[in-house]
């Protein structure tokens, strides 16, 4: 994130060039003059639009966790393989670090981040400047970080072109409903304005 100074400045996250801040306008962006890296930016969509993502995405995401990823046919024996299931399997082989890692990035962190970002955009949709505004917006900047779709989908891509010469491979639901779901993901990260919900923070605050 970039370094907020105060009210009128800001810092560059990649070169430290101090810059003051300038009102946008939706869909405007701020560049640093130095490096071109992006400062911070006015989203174009409104929380209620995050709104509708977050339930989307909410929504695949159950499918995109039961529903097999793939079927692979070898020697006439078929075996089907969802994201629940793989993560047992790893659990089940000894590995339970690495089990709970890609439990955590890929299922229990997206979903705690939905959660968190739905009910904030919930609240600021109905005026609704609760105390829990606040926790739930540190959850939503915590959780991103912990998220992890897109670098455990070019995993599995990788796994699945070394199981292509193995045997009969063929895609799942699943692996739709998950490719579907870190679109949406992505789309959500991409328009959400973490400075205008914390704004309505403060602005409960002075009241």
């Amino acid at each position: 994130m970039e370094k907020q100074i105060d009210n009128k400045h800001i810092a560059c996250k990649h070169c430290d060039l101090l810059i003051s801040k300038t009102a946008l306008l939706p869909g405007q962006k701020a560049h640093c003059p130095r490096c071109g890296s992006r400062l911070y930016f006015v989203s174009r969509s409104s929380p209620s639009a995050i709104l509708a993502l977050c339930l989307t995405a909410l929504i695949l995401l159950v499918p995109a966790n039961i529903y097999p990823l793939l079927s692979l046919t070898m020697v006439g024996i078929t075996d089907s393989v969802s994201l629940i299931s793989a993560v047992e399997k790893v659990y089940q082989e000894g590995d339970q670090f690495i089990a709970l890692l890609i439990l955590l990035c890929v299922t229990l962190a997206p979903a705690l981040m939905l959660l968190a970002l739905a009910s904030a955009s919930f609240c600021i949709s109905f005026n609704l400047l609760t105390p829990i505004l606040k926790p739930l917006l540190k959850a939503v900047d915590v959780m991103t970080h912990w998220s992890m779709l897109e670098v455990y989908l070019v995993s599995f891509l990788v796994a699945l072109v070394k199981l292509v010469d193995l045997g009969d491979v063929h895609l799942g639901l699943g692996l739709v409903c998950f490719i579907a779901l870190m679109l949406v993901n992505s789309m959500i990260l991409s328009v959400y304005d973490a400075e205008t919900y914390w704004n309505k923070v403060k602005v409960d605050v002075i009241r």
